[in-house]
């Protein structure tokens, strides 16, 4: 298996309108980018401490992590497996994104995702 050369671990939960935001955000970038060049973490793996996932992701030259709002799961995760974050996002407190809560799922808009894209798409051009 060939990894990407970045690893974007990703809150991706698609209960709230911020963290399906940050799935569509990622995925809509990692196909204009390449699978090669960009990849995605499985977060319930790392959260079950599956050993080949925690491998894969300690073995990544970088990782980004990313956050739909101010619980940061994604970043708890990293910081408990002691995995280095290059760099992070927080659509909360960077981006001023709002989580509307539990059931919110689709609520946000094509801008929303363009910001998001753009403020991972710098995260990447500041690693490389």
């Amino acid at each position: 298996m060939k990894l990407p050369q970045i690893g974007l671990l990703i809150c991706n939960s698609g209960s709230s309108n911020s963290g399906a935001l940050t799935g569509a955000a990622a995925l809509e970038l990692i196909k204009e980018l390449g699978g090669d060049r960009v990849g995605i973490c499985s977060l319930p793996a790392l959260v079950h401490e599956i050993p080949r996932q925690v491998a894969t992701a300690r073995n990544l030259k970088h990782l980004i992590v990313i956050d739909g709002c101010r619980n940061a799961c994604a970043k708890k995760v990293a910081e408990k497996l002691s995995l280095f974050a290059g760099r992070y996002l927080n659509l909360e407190d960077d981006l001023k994104i709002g989580k509307l809560g539990p059931f919110s799922t689709f609520q946000y808009s094509v801008e929303d995702v363009q910001k998001v894209k753009e403020a991972i798409r710098a995260r990447i051009g500041e690693l490389v």
